[in-house]
């Protein structure tokens, strides 16, 4: 397999993948009022829907990502993105705000497919382009936080909270179509130690390097404190305070336009 090494086309194919499992994680962020309304509750309890993505986020990558070390890649990726989609479709058919929490919660868990394509492509790419091909996947996990923002806070406006899950279910489908076809068979497994000891590899490590601690809090408050609490206390404010909606008014207008026109309107 590492003969072959990873081409650009197929890093380009990987950064589609993260940047879809990534963005699944910030579909409701611009959506939290909307969301909150639709259910009858207080605007502020929003926030809870993105409590309970990066939780289940974290709980993810503690104990699935680490798999990728002990089991076939190929099988662990597809395997979390047909879960994925599987949460996905329990975040549209959501009843109660309880059950789209628990649903995002399960939706986190499952959605690290990015997390794991991210040292798959370290480890297929030839050392002199490993720098170049990470940076194309890290690019494209970026692209996908932003993308996900943006689209949401339109699609929202024309269809309502629950179209951004269906358009997310569509686009999750095509990445697992994706993934499916270009995702290398037979990569060999990189340890066979057993599961539990692998978990608490992460702990023996951070003993052996000190420094690690402080690399651990710096990117936790950077993430938890300053990005996420930042943008999701930016969404309550334009929503609450400048009465803005999800989108800008000048667009909201050519939306709505557009909107008439449509045979179902």
């Amino acid at each position: 397999m590492k003969a072959d090494y990873l081409s650009t086309k197929l890093a380009l194919a990987f950064a589609v993948i993260a940047g879809l499992a990534i963005g699944n994680l910030y579909w409701a962020q611009p959506l939290l009022a909307n969301i909150a309304t639709s259910f009858g509750l207080p605007i502020s309890d929003g926030g809870m829907l993105v409590t309970a993505t990066q939780v289940g986020y974290a709980l993810g990558i503690f104990f699935l990502v680490p798999l990728g070390d002990i089991a076939s890649r190929r099988k662990l990726l597809l395997t979390v993105m047909s879960l994925t989609i599987l949460t996905l479709v329990l975040c549209l058919l959501s009843p109660y705000f309880w059950f789209l929490s628990l649903a995002l919660v399960l939706m986190g868990i499952c959605t690290v497919a990015g997390q794991i394509i991210l040292p798959l492509t370290g480890d297929l790419a030839a050392p002199s382009q490993q720098g170049k091909l990470i940076g194309i996947v890290v690019s494209g996990i970026t692209i996908g936080i932003l993308l996900a923002r943006f689209i949401s806070g339109i699609v929202v406006e024309l269809a309502g909270w629950r179209s951004i899950y269906l358009l997310a279910v569509v686009l999750n489908l095509a990445a697992l179509g994706l993934a499916w076809q270009c995702v290398p068979r037979g990569i060999p497994i990189k340890n066979h130690m057993s599961y539990m000891r692998l978990l608490l590899s992460v702990f023996t490590t951070a003993k052996c390097f000190p420094s690690m601690w402080t690399i651990f809090v710096i990117q936790g408050m950077v993430f938890g404190i300053i990005f996420n609490s930042f943008w999701t206390a930016m969404t309550f404010l334009l929503t609450e305070t400048f009465a803005f909606n999800t989108v800008s008014n000048q667009y909201m207008i050519r939306l709505k336009s557009y909107q008439a026109r449509l045979p179902f309107s």
